[in-house]
């Protein structure tokens, strides 16, 4: 968790009781000691709003009694010194279930980076890559990725959604109606699934072992968006009001001493993986027809 975003959960507990005003000057608090009250008056005058020297000491006293610093000497530095530790045991915390990091929407830098690392692993043991999504709406910037995986011998598993279901229907329909921005008029779970297996497709094309990228569809609702490249995993819920890939993204190391979250996160890809059906897009075969029928039976 960075500074910023542990400032801003830790100003939002209910305990401490801040006003908006107090938590503005708790975010604006440096991670670095030091930082004198001019400091601090500086900084928040450039992120906020000006403010006179006296206004922003009786919040800061009210701010101190908050957080129980009331030893003698200067309360700036014991301020800081208190939050400052328990940010090393939050993060002692989240670094012993794996998580390294919460990102605001999916990092495309950071996936891609995961995936070269792994491509340039000299071992790459049960590392694999793999996707559960309703549709992956940047499944095309990574296909050059995805088949250099494929090129040297790394294992590729990609879930979607079956896209005649019921439930994606049910997800385009909430999509549409909450989304915060308007939809495209064009878009649809349908195509996009669609246009999905025809990146899928292309990347077929291009590799002679095509035995390690397994592709299956499901159709049940999934709880969740995934995305793995080796130890690192990338997982964010499904919202009524934005794509999986628009809202807050769990960054996990799956090499954690405690795998509560992440080992939870990848059984639930793995019952999916076990109700969903095998779907290939061969370039050889019409499989267009064959995935309107994959569930009719």
């Amino acid at each position: 968790m960075s500074w910023a975003s542990f400032l801003q959960a830790i100003g939002e507990r209910q305990e401490h009781a801040l006003t908006p005003h107090e938590l503005d000057v708790i975010l604006c608090l440096r991670q670095e000691p030091g930082q004198t009250k001019q400091d601090l008056l500086a900084t928040y005058q450039n992120l906020h709003s000006p403010i006179e020297e006296e206004a922003l000491t009786q919040r800061l006293r009210t701010i101190y009694r908050k957080f129980h610093i009331t030893g003698r000497g200067h309360k700036l530095p014991q301020l800081h010194r208190h939050l400052h530790q328990e940010y090393l045991q939050s993060e002692q915390r989240f670094a012993a279930i794996g998580l390294r990091q919460i990102h605001a929407a999916f990092p495309d830098d950071r996936f891609a980076s995961a995936l070269e690392q792994l491509i340039a692993a000299e071992d790459h043991g049960q590392a694999e890559v793999a996707i559960l999504q309703t549709f992956a709406p940047n499944l095309e910037r990574y296909r050059t990725q995805l088949i250099r995986c494929l090129q040297a011998g790394i294992p590729i598993r990609i879930l979607l959604a079956w896209p005649y279901s019921q439930a994606a229907g049910l997800r385009e329909a909430v999509l549409k109606r909450y989304a915060a921005e308007p939809m495209a008029d064009d878009f649809g779970i349908q195509g996009s699934v669609i246009a999905n297996l025809e990146t899928l497709e292309a990347t077929l094309r291009n590799v002679q072992q095509t035995a390690n990228l397994q592709i299956r569809l499901y159709d049940t609702l999934p709880s969740l968006a995934l995305y793995r490249a080796g130890h690192t995993l990338l997982a964010a819920p499904f919202l009524h009001g934005a794509l999986a890939i628009h809202t807050f993204q769990l960054e996990l190391d799956l090499q954690a001493s405690n795998a509560l979250v992440a080992g939870t996160l990848l059984q639930d890809f793995e019952l999916m993986w076990t109700v969903a059906r095998p779907f290939v897009p061969d370039p050889e075969l019409n499989w267009r027809n064959n995935l309107r029928i994959l569930f009719t039976d």
